[in-house]
């Protein structure tokens, strides 16, 4: 039996242990999906992981370091790492206190067209407006990335940044994930602009954040005026009044193939990790 799926959940290894656990991942070439979440690393120790993501017998293809506690040393070997790795397409580093300056780091790893990186799950991870200037011009420079999760960072002030990125034709992203990331109404001017430009977007969820009616009637009127990509939208609703009412089914008219999903202050959202099962 081959093993594709492994779950090392709360490890605290030596750096030996995890010298030889990275020589095992070198010479397997059936494991596909490893879990490291909360595991605690020794800088030393994701020198050693990322050595082997550059190896290029390592065939790993999807990556979890959530709550891992990573440093800016090791973003920057896992920058290296990206850079030359061509088989890794989903990584999750949910929970990692991030900032601005690991961002730009990991942001500078992906723009380089060998990585193949497609999920990339930062929620939450501290990630502010500065941050979001560097994933804006990430996302611009024709990066392979197709889903952006950014759940539970503060980056209200920065959406301006993301929309202008959507809003390039060669931005592929096809689900961005923007729950509970404090949008206000007039932020939504800016991602309505681009949802109008937008060739590619499938799923939008803005759930958890207080939008207002104003809000959500410009992103409505938006998708009114277009029949685009987009499948699935959802939105924090508490009151649905006539006037919302009337555009969800202008919407529905235009976008036929379009959900919208008005949901409430109970509805949870799946795990930022459920791609790695």
């Amino acid at each position: 039996m081959t093993l594709r799926y492994l779950r090392l959940g709360s490890c605290s290894d030596t750096t030996q242990q995890w010298a030889d656990f990275s020589s095992a991942l070198k010479i397997n070439q059936s494991l596909k999906c490893l879990d490291l979440t909360a595991s605690e690393f020794p800088d030393e120790g994701v020198k050693l992981l990322c050595s082997t993501l550059r190896h290029p017998v390592c065939f790993l293809q999807k990556l979890s370091l959530e709550n891992c506690h990573l440093t800016e040393a090791c973003c920057k070997e896992l920058s290296s790492a990206l850079i030359v790795n061509q088989r890794l397409t989903h990584l999750c580093l949910a929970k990692n206190n991030l900032g601005v300056g690991r961002v730009k780091i990991l942001c500078e790893g992906l723009s380089y067209p060998e990585c193949q990186l497609q999920t990339f799950v930062l929620c939450p991870c501290n990630i502010n407006r500065h941050g979001c200037k560097y994933i804006s011009k990430l996302l611009q420079e024709d990066s392979s990335l197709t889903n952006l999760d950014l759940g539970f960072n503060p980056i209200a002030t920065g959406l301006c940044f993301l929309s202008e990125a959507l809003k390039k034709p060669n931005c592929s992203l096809k689900f961005v994930g923007l729950w509970g990331c404090s949008i206000t109404p007039f932020s939504c001017q800016d991602l309505a602009s681009a949802l109008i430009s937008n060739q590619s977007l499938e799923t939008l969820d803005l759930g958890q954040n207080i939008l207002g009616q104003s809000g959500i009637m410009v992103l409505l009127e938006a998708l009114k005026q277009k029949n685009g990509p987009l499948k699935t939208l959802r939105l924090k609703t508490d009151k649905s009044t006539k006037e919302i009412q009337k555009l969800l089914k202008d919407v529905k008219e235009s976008n036929p193939q379009m959900m919208t999903e008005c949901i409430n202050a109970r509805t949870t959202r799946s795990s930022c990790c459920d791609f790695l099962t």
